[in-house]
């Protein structure tokens, strides 16, 4: 490695685990800080920056966080407790196994990726008002977690538990939640919201359901002209037992407060193949926020916007747009170190689209901030 161009790894825009379910690395130039070639041959020297950790440097420059005892065998004079490095301290990193990755990575790029993954710059690594690194190292202790498989980029729960906007005519309720089963008729007033694992009495509107079926809880919320109304589910039920007008159903999954008179449909199918990974898009469509689930600016991750584009416009669920100030008039061709924030579609209607916050650089995104899509998802499988 020469003192001329410096490696580093670094991980994807998309959050996930580093490992089995798949490296995504992107190989850039370093001109100043981080390496500097040590003193011995057999080494090299890296300056430690804020936030570091020795697991952290063992999973980005020796590929696996486990190797971080290789990194403090080599520095046992200069730390004296491996759960503590601070900024500035020059620390000796084994350079055969970092060139080792780095080479790997450098001749033969897709080794360690999906089909379909980008290993373009991430446009959203940078300054952010919310970036905020401890000026200590993290204590990581023993807490180790496994990872198996391909981690999807919409979870079940966000699925089923995000609001979207629909008409009372495209989600005929098929069941009123009547009361819940073991309801204690004395005047105790105990909470109103039902609980998790607890059943449910449901009044059917005239559709039989089968035991075993899955039913969504939803309440109506503020409406978004001229798209409809926001659906707000509460609860993931499954069907126990079932009668001509009446069944009988478990609190499987609780999303907020659900509450005896809230309607309940058929929730759309979770995919069988979700996806998985992100493929660049230099020139997707673009479109603008309706508005959120309440009526607050996006604040944290997780906050929901409603998009005024979708399965009618290709979108899916996975993809992710870059959301700008109300100001920007182009935003297909505006840059994204622009952008305020990236929003990922967690579910798709005909012609909207529900998002989540996955980064915030600054806040400002409002009802009526333009987005453009950034990212198209990759589904799992061949």
């Amino acid at each position: 490695m020469s003192g001329a161009e410096r490696v580093t790894l670094a991980t994807s825009l998309r959050r996930g685990p580093v490992g089995r379910a798949g490296l995504l690395a992107l190989l850039l130039v370093w001109p100043v800080g981080g390496f500097a070639q040590g003193q011995d041959a057999g080494a090299e020297a890296y300056e430690v920056q804020r936030g570091d950790t020795l697991w952290g440097l063992a999973v980005q420059y020796l590929a696996s966080g486990r190797r971080w005892q290789d990194i403090y065998a080599l520095n046992r004079s200069a730390v004296r407790d491996p759960n503590l490095i601070f900024p500035g301290q020059v620390l000796t990193l084994p350079s055969a196994a970092v060139a080792a990755v780095a080479e790997r990575l450098a001749a033969s790029p897709q080794e360690d990726a999906r089909p379909g993954r980008s290993f373009q710059e991430n446009p959203f690594a940078g300054p952010s008002v919310f970036d905020r690194s401890p000026e200590r190292g993290v204590t990581l202790g023993r807490f180790e977690v496994e990872f198996s498989g391909e981690e999807p980029l919409v979870s079940r729960s966000d699925f089923y538990g995000a609001p979207f906007i629909a008409t009372a005519v495209e989600l005929d309720p098929i069941a009123t939640t009547a009361r819940m089963v073991g309801q204690n008729p004395l005047s105790l007033r105990l909470p109103a919201t039902i609980p998790l694992n607890r059943q449910v009495v449901l009044l059917l509107r005239g559709l039989r359901v089968e035991a075993g079926q899955e039913l969504l809880a939803f309440k109506w919320r503020r409406r978004v002209r001229p798209h409809g109304t926001v659906a707000e589910p509460v609860a993931m039920l499954t069907v126990l037992e079932a009668g001509t007008d009446s069944a009988r159903a478990r609190v499987r999954q609780v999303f907020g407060a659900y509450e005896v008179g809230d309607p309940v449909i058929l929730p759309s199918a979770y995919p069988a193949s979700p996806p998985v990974a992100l493929q660049m898009e230099e020139n997707g469509i673009t479109g603008r926020v309706l508005g959120f689930t309440t009526k607050h600016p996006l604040l944290g991750l997780s906050d929901a916007a409603f998009l005024d584009v979708g399965a009618a416009n290709g979108v899916e669920l996975g993809d992710e747009f870059a959301a700008f100030s109300t100001d920007v008039l182009h935003p297909g061709s505006a840059s994204l170190t622009d952008a305020l924030a990236l929003l990922r579609v967690v579910r798709v209607r005909e012609g909207t689209a529900t998002a989540l916050l996955v980064r915030l650089r600054d806040v400002g995104t409002a009802a009526g901030s333009p987005v453009r899509l950034v990212a198209q998802a990759v589904p799992s499988g061949p």
